[in-house]
């Protein structure tokens, strides 16, 4: 029996042929432990222990070894604390953005929630300021922070680390939101593209340090989804940036895959001529709008399918799911995918998702090909 961490490999490479459960349990983790509502198996142990007790792999364990740089002085970012907002700003001598977040937080002062509430680009002059922040952004290789967190991995995984995200979905989730990003495109698509291309630059600066560093496989955090990047968006500014960065992973041994959340039906038909790898998180129905025989189609069949990650919603982690529905649906799921799946929860299990769950399929994917050790 291969561990996870050769599993994880073996199944990019095509070589596998058993299933990697690996959901992410962060959250779940982190909100039980600060509130001090962990089960009582679990207090006491670190965030590895719990999943080595729950008998499953970790996605992204060793998820360090670039240092995000400013290469430029005359960038100030400051942070305000307000009763309920925190203001970022950022100071460029081309002007000042400022990020106002809104701040929730429950009975015992914890904060549970933190989002934009207003977004700093609004103008076109807002956007260049935004592009000479993008241009001053600089990396740096840690590889002993890599080793440190690979071997407190140790064979639970295979490394996985973050790259940045796709320019296009920066723009709504960071500095414009989704309606300012589309009026800026309308209005002034010179330099929109011109903000596209800085991000671009700045993809090659981070990989250059990321090829420094041992790590096989690579995650764009894109969160590609309909209402963000529909067809037209997709093909003109993602796919040839997921076909440039594959390409140049692919030619130094590396893999690569892309984060596709929510609502994905109309980008399925585009997702082999990203040449990524796999794709993580897509969500079928009812939570998400795919059924997983349209997954299917998408990523293809027999040893050149790409990898899917995940593929069981989080909605069937809450307690009004019957465990056994659960349990049939990640049966159909591994009967279609397998051995090209990397099996988890779309995207992760929520505070009140039900724990025992995902030791019960553990308990499946163990009787069905025998669990990873």
């Amino acid at each position: 029996m291969p561990t996870r961490r050769e599993l994880n490999l073996a199944i990019f490479e095509g070589k596998a042929s058993g299933v990697l459960w690996q959901p992410r349990l962060e959250t779940w983790i982190g909100h039980h432990r600060d509130r001090g509502t962990l089960p009582a198996r679990f207090k006491g142990m670190s965030h590895l222990e719990i999943y080595d007790a729950l008998r499953c792999s970790i996605r992204y364990a060793a998820c360090a070894g670039i240092d995000w740089l400013g290469s430029d002085p005359e960038v100030v970012r400051t942070q305000e604390k307000r009763p309920n907002q925190t203001l970022y700003r950022i100071k460029t001598p081309r002007g000042e953005l400022c990020t106002v977040y809104h701040d929730l937080y429950d009975d015992a002062g914890r904060q549970i929630n933190h989002r934009i509430e207003d977004f700093p680009v609004k103008t076109v002059q807002d956007l260049r300021v935004a592009t000479d922040v993008v241009n001053q952004q600089t990396f740096r290789a840690d590889p002993e922070a890599f080793d440190k967190a690979a071997r407190a991995a140790g064979d639970r995984a295979e490394p996985t680390m973050f790259l940045s995200s796709s320019g296009f979905t920066e723009l709504i989730k960071d500095w414009c939101g989704l309606p300012g990003t589309y009026y800026l495109l309308a209005d002034h698509p010179a330099e929109v593209e011109a903000h596209l291309e800085a991000c671009d630059r700045r993809d090659d600066r981070m990989i250059d340090e990321a090829l420094k560093l041992p790590c096989r496989i690579f995650n764009l955090g894109d969160h590609a989804t309909n209402e963000f990047t529909p067809p037209p968006i997709l093909k003109k500014y993602l796919l040839p940036r997921w076909q440039r960065i594959a390409d140049r992973l692919h030619a130094a041994g590396r893999f690569v895959h892309s984060h596709w959340d929510g609502n994905s039906r109309h980008m399925l038909p585009f997702l082999r001529e990203t040449r990524l790898d796999g794709v993580e998180a897509l969500t079928p129905a009812p939570m998400g709008d795919m059924t997983l025989e349209m997954i299917k189609e998408a990523v293809g069949d027999g040893r050149t399918q790409m990898v899917v990650l995940d593929l069981l919603p989080v909605i069937d982690f809450l307690p009004n799911c019957p465990t056994p529905r659960l349990l049939n649906f990640t049966k159909c799921v591994i009967d279609m995918f397998a051995p090209r799946l990397i099996l988890g929860i779309s995207d992760e299990i929520s505070q009140t998702g039900e724990i025992e769950k995902v030791e019960a399929i553990s308990n499946l994917v163990d009787k069905i090909c025998g669990l990873a050790t």
